[in-house]
């Protein structure tokens, strides 16, 4: 007599093992919606941008939202910013340090991130160029020269508790600096934002407008006048924090 036997198809248990497997595996990949979303970025900024500079060389601070309204994560390599008058590319900068939160003193490096979907990262982020190794070798002799004089004047008893001036001699390397880098004069301007991104279709762009009034530019122009007294050289009094600058969107 032959043993009954049951089709393997017809086998209840095996299809509940293979259920089972398929749960599983299903739970392991991503949600459909992350499959047939792609990657995608939307950026904002805040409407007015901070123009300064360090010795004429150009800073641009800027409150940046980027937001990943894609169904998959977008891993963020790069900011930049390029500067444009009249129709003349004048700077590139990028994103160097961002302010963790708003009222921080400090800033902190600017490195890759990644942006889950639905994830926001908002940041006031400083765009610039460090000074080349030539530029910053150049610059820190020419401090410690200008110090050192301001220094020397100091130990005089009736300067002690007053601002003494620096030489001559001693600002001039700084005010050449200051005239071969300094880019904010009167008029229109372009900043165009790029965010590169490890995924290419991912990356986006977006270009502002704003105006750079004669008074705007005095005021950015003025701190070359307090140079002689170390100011904005090594030290700091604050009274040339910069312009705001209102940004329209081109």
């Amino acid at each position: 007599m032959q043993p009954n036997t049951v089709p393997l198809y017809a086998d209840w248990s095996f299809w509940a093992v293979v259920v089972a497997a398929i749960a599983i595996l299903l739970s392991q990949l991503p949600p459909v919606h992350q499959v047939v979303r792609r990657a995608k970025l939307t950026m904002e900024l805040y409407t007015r941008a901070h123009i300064t500079h360090k010795v004429g060389n150009p800073n641009v601070q800027l409150h940046i939202i980027l937001s990943n309204v894609g169904g998959r994560s977008i891993r963020i390599r790069g900011m930049a910013l390029k500067v444009r008058r009249d129709g003349k590319d004048l700077a590139a900068l990028p994103a160097q340090n961002y302010l963790q939160n708003p009222n921080d003193e400090r800033t902190v490096l600017f490195t890759t991130f990644s942006l889950s979907p639905k994830e926001e990262w908002a940041h006031i982020v400083n765009f610039l160029n460090y000074f080349a190794r030539p530029h910053e070798k150049k610059y820190r002799a020419a401090e410690v020269a200008l110090k050192r004089d301001i220094a020397e004047k100091k130990k005089i008893p009736e300067n002690e508790k007053v601002l003494v001036h620096a030489e001559a001699v001693f600002v001039e390397p700084f005010n050449q600096m200051f005239d071969a880098w300094f880019i904010w004069q009167p008029g229109e301007y372009e900043l165009r934002i790029e965010v590169d991104t490890a995924a290419e279709r991912a990356r986006i762009a977006k270009t502002y407008r704003f105006t750079l009034f004669e008074s705007d530019s005095d005021e950015l122009l003025a701190a070359k006048e307090d140079f002689r007294l170390g100011d904005g050289i090594y030290w700091n009094t604050g009274n040339h924090p910069g312009v705001l600058v209102q940004l329209v969107e081109a």
